[in-house]
């Protein structure tokens, strides 16, 4: 059995890495194209390591440009590998796989389908997993051909379990390889009944609400963390991206409102008032071309508001 795979972030690459490493045949690979980088939250170009395993490439914009279905249709794959691509993959081309496609989604199935599964998979304490299914026309549902768990650790930012996630894909695709090279890949249908469903997520979700609890924020900034656009507030009238924090345990003094800088120390960072007692943001990026030291002092207050006064 031969292969091709589309894809557009380092889940992608990952398996397409594994396949090759355990020599499964990929007929051709569909990759996003470098220009949508700054678009696409994890992308990673899978141009050179096709080229590196000489396979053949095509970059697109949009999966359902012609010359996709075209490139497709000249090498026929026996199986059509969707891994890490938030666009929506017409039937049409899935069929051109005479055994169909296979999609890849980080929890544990039939829990948690749908979008942005990294984000809510922090924001709600829920466990995650990789898995590799069957694709059909209803997102995440198809039939199973593995399923492993990825441990979720406490201080997890998005990053580190879309890492951890990646190298459970990868243990899980050198398993499969026999199987798959022997056309004998295993399937297991989902239980339906259990499926639960995330909604999409958008960069203005990241907005920081600072009354609400310690906990509930330092959430919201790993999972809004890299390599997404990040957790934020205003200062000023600036906005002011929170990149890394730690709950300042043990501190019920609030000390001002919330949103209030109760503190900044270098090297180490701004003690803010939360809802239920204060957090320690330790790496904050604001705008270029606007002093940090001059917007971030004690006594500052953070705000939901883009137009608020000095």
């Amino acid at each position: 059995m031969n292969v091709a795979l589309i894809g557009s972030v380092s889940s992608s690459w990952t398996v397409l890495d594994a396949l090759i490493r355990n020599g499964v045949e990929v007929t051709c690979v569909l990759g996003l194209d470098e220009s949508e980088d700054g678009r696409v939250g994890d992308y990673r170009s899978l141009r050179e390591l096709a080229r590196t395993g000489g396979i053949p490439f095509r970059s697109f914009v949009e999966v359902t440009e012609p010359g996709a279905a075209a490139f497709l249709e000249q090498r026929r794959p026996d199986l059509l590998w969707v891994i890490g691509l938030s666009q929506l993959v017409p039937r049409s081309l899935v069929e051109i796989a005479e055994d169909g496609g296979v999609g890849f989604h980080p929890t544990l199935l039939p829990k948690g389908r749908g979008r942005a599964p990294v984000a809510w998979t922090i924001l709600l304490d829920q466990p995650a997993a990789a898995n590799l299914f069957f694709l059909t026309d209803e997102p995440d549902a198809g039939d199973l051909i593995a399923q492993r768990r990825v441990p979720v650790l406490p201080d997890d930012y998005a990053e580190d379990l879309i890492a951890r996630t990646n190298d459970v894909l990868a243990e899980l695709v050198c398993e499969l390889a026999p199987s798959i090279k022997a056309g004998s890949i295993p399937r297991t249908p989902q239980d339906h009944s259990q499926a639960t469903y995330y909604e999409r997520r958008t960069p203005a979700d990241g907005l920081i609400d600072w009354t609400a609890s310690t906990d509930r924020i330092y959430k919201l900034v790993r999972a809004a963390g890299r390599p997404y656009p990040g957790a934020f507030s205003h200062v000023a009238g600036h906005k002011a991206v929170v990149w890394r924090a730690r709950p300042d345990r043990g501190h019920e003094d609030r000390q001002g409102d919330p949103g209030t800088i109760a503190a900044a120390v270098p090297e180490i960072g701004l003690r803010v008032v939360t809802g239920d007692g204060a957090i320690w943001l330790t790496e904050v990026q604001t705008p270029s071309g606007v002093e940090a030291d001059e917007l971030l002092v004690e006594g500052a207050v953070l705000t939901d508001e883009a137009n608020a006064s000095p």
